[in-house]
């Protein structure tokens, strides 16, 4: 509610984080009223359970959440239809844009999508290395047929879209590109569609936090030297898959990107999820520990936060944990840090001949992904 004497002109909103704080990537999320932004965001991010959905308002105001891992995040959730001239030093502070659509809501595809390659051009020119993916959502509600039909509809419409695009518009934006080139606006098109990720996306299966892993992924400048070392690791160890989690998101950070499936994915997702609800059993164990009084500090002399890796208690043993999913196949977990953690996907007689080989080079692996982490 406005104060009195306030003006009624819409406020601006800064990106930019108080000084000193960390360095964070903002993703800036959009759509149109009850697309489901908030549903994406608050699920993930913020463990809202799913069944609590149902009960969310209609966003009214832009609502920055910080998430903190590998990489240092701040998500934006906005109002329907939010208006990005609002924002205090405009698109350029943003990595990342995520544009949510409601699957159900065919009849108001081309306006939406529209919008959308509005704003995704004037954010091409305020900031040409910025990544965009639109998360078709609440795809649940529609057969699989229609899915795919629709799919195909959202991504031939904005194609279509930035093709007939009346570029001139845009020429005060960037006078230095001209927009009445054709081949330059064929170029921006291409570029454009190759740099935009479509995700079917829901909240009752792991095809919401495939999409975010996919996001937060291309965030991540480190992803090639981790996907390395996971792969070597995967190799060298007899493996089929591994897999690096955000623990909390339940976000898959990495892959070694071998054999990968959905199926595989939602296996191995599934399982993180549900061995993380009985983490609450140890809870009396990391209390008797921290009343011994020798909790690792939380700030140094001058009072300032420290890393995780400063915060550190040395003695403290990381979560491990195996499954035998089947007689065939076993499931392994390794706290890396306390946001990161490895699942593995093995045959179970490798993992019972070759388990003391496997957690040696474990510990290689482990302080190879760490010293990347405290380096970026």
């Amino acid at each position: 509610m406005e104060s009195r004497g306030e003006s009624s002109k819409p406020r601006s909103v800064q990106p930019a984080a108080e000084e000193g704080a960390p360095h964070r990537r903002n993703i800036l999320v959009l759509g149109s009223r009850k697309s489901g932004k908030s549903s994406c965001i608050k699920t993930v991010f913020q463990q809202v359970p799913v069944k609590d959905v149902p009960f969310f308002g209609v966003t009214q105001k832009v609502e920055k959440i910080n998430y903190n891992s590998i990489v240092q995040l701040q998500v934006w959730d906005t109002p329907p239809n939010f208006d990005v001239d609002q924002l205090e030093g405009g698109l350029k502070s943003f990595s990342t844009l995520v544009y949510v659509i409601d699957m159900q809501q065919d009849d108001t595809y081309h306006e939406a999508l529209y919008r959308f390659v509005t704003i995704m051009l004037k954010a091409y020119i305020a900031n040409p290395g910025m990544k965009f993916a639109v998360f078709i959502h609440k795809a649940e509600m529609l057969s699989e047929d229609y899915r795919g039909e629709n799919y195909a509809e959202i991504q031939r419409t904005v194609q279509e879209d930035l093709e007939d695009f009346p570029y001139h518009t845009l020429q005060s934006l960037d006078p230095n590109t001209n927009f009445s080139d054709q081949s330059v606006t064929q170029a921006i098109t291409n570029h454009l569609m190759g740099e935009t990720r479509f995700e079917m996306t829901s909240i009752h299966d792991v095809s919401l936090r495939d999409a975010w892993s996919k996001v937060l992924q291309g965030c991540m400048e480190m992803l090639p030297a981790v996907e390395s070392l996971l792969l070597n690791f995967t190799e060298t160890s007899g493996m089929d898959n591994s897999y690096l989690f955000d623990i909390r998101s339940g976000v898959v950070l990495a892959t070694d990107n071998r054999h990968r499936n959905d199926a595989t994915l939602e296996q191995v997702t599934e399982y993180l999820s549900r061995f993380l609800q009985f983490r609450h059993l140890y809870k009396q164990l990391r209390q008797a520990s921290e009343q011994t009084g020798n909790e690792p500090p939380t700030a140094d002399a001058d009072g300032e936060d420290l890393e995780w890796w400063d915060r550190e208690d040395p003695s403290e043993q990381w979560m491990t944990q195996a499954t035998k999913l089947s007689p065939n196949t076993t499931l392994s977990l390794w706290q890396f840090t306390p946001d990161v953690a490895l699942v593995v996907l093995l045959r179970t007689d490798t993992w019972q001949s070759r388990r003391g080989g496997i957690e040696y080079n474990l510990t290689f692996l482990r302080q190879g992904v760490r010293r990347i982490m405290q380096e970026v």
